[in-house]
């Protein structure tokens, strides 16, 4: 992953607040996924096509973290996503 390349969120899955979770039902595969705070603001910025940078940058506005860590954090979270098909590359 570079990041210059941006990243969307499929429009099937469907989620919902549960305590401090965030949960997504992916319909089509009828499979579910718990996110903490800091994935679901990855989900969330990725309702629009965003780089990797660009989500970096917001998330070191809102979290105490060093931009090193976050950006390894953000891979990791959009690499997950994508494994599980719930982020495309666009």
């Amino acid at each position: 992953m570079t990041q210059n390349q941006k990243y969307l969120r499929a429009t099937g899955p469907v989620g919902a607040e549960i305590e401090d979770s965030y949960v997504i039902l992916d319909v089509d595969t009828a499979k579910y996924y718990a996110f903490n705070p800091t994935a679901k603001d990855v989900w969330d910025l990725l309702e629009t096509p965003k780089t990797l940078g660009e989500v970096s940058q917001f998330l070191l506005r809102q979290y105490d973290v060093e931009a090193d860590v976050c950006r390894k954090a953000v891979e990791d979270i959009v690499g997950q996503l994508r494994a599980s098909g719930l982020v495309s590359a666009v």
